[in-house]
């Protein structure tokens, strides 16, 4: 898990002493249940991004993660992260292009403006999502396929391209969670399986033992 989700190399730059590492995105914003999958969907891999003071805190990580061989991370320096004043030129152009003053039947808001975060991480979280949309359900998103991007509340993404995914997700969900503090959370159903693996196992030696 750790290895999966880049927190052995964040580790190991914390434990290098390295000074303004805030942390991964996703430890930087709080949700509420009810969005929770949705904005997890819509961030995907960005939730493991390392919020970084600056593109020099971020040259110095990359140059020991390489020096070290411990892997690789993608940094958000602070100083040079300016996306959310030209995310709303971009959505009010496009919104007057295509007529829409409102938001369609359905449409909760928009992702960034569902999660909870400290003002200084605004442009951080306005490149994690864009101008991503929330809607109740499939049909209420499908409304605006192709005009904006846009996720539901069971977590189907819809692309701008016109790109569709969804389905079920394979285990307890997508792997990195908002609030991802809750690691136990999520090492449990991994105990559990061993358990289960190793009661099998020794299943499996009684029974041929048994037929010696």
């Amino acid at each position: 898990l750790h290895e999966t989700r880049g927190t052995g190399a964040l580790r190991l730059l914390l434990e290098a002493g390295l000074d303004g590492i805030h942390g991964p995105v996703a430890q930087l914003g709080e949700v509420d249940d009810c969005y929770r999958l949705a904005l997890e969907v819509a961030a995907g891999a960005r939730l493991g991004q390392v919020v970084v003071d600056s593109d020099q805190i971020a040259a110095k990580a990359i140059d020991l993660l390489k020096r070290k061989k411990a892997g690789r991370l993608t940094f958000l320096p602070l100083n040079k992260m300016q996306i959310k004043t030209a995310l709303s030129d971009q959505a009010v152009k496009r919104n007057a292009s295509f007529g829409l003053n409102k938001f369609e039947q359905g449409c909760i808001g928009k992702a960034l403006d569902l999660v909870n975060f400290d003002p200084i991480y605004l442009d951080v979280f306005a490149y994690v999502f864009g101008e991503t949309l929330v809607f109740d359900d499939l049909f209420s998103a499908r409304t605006q396929l192709g005009r904006h991007r846009a996720v539901t509340l069971d977590g189907e993404l819809l692309e701008r391209s016109g790109a569709m995914t969804g389905g079920t997700f394979a285990g307890k969900g997508i792997g990195l969670r908002f609030g991802s503090s809750n690691e136990g959370d999520e090492l449990q159903p991994i105990r559990q399986r061993l358990l289960e693996i190793g009661e099998t196992l020794c299943s499996c030696r009684d029974e041929e033992a048994s037929q010696r």
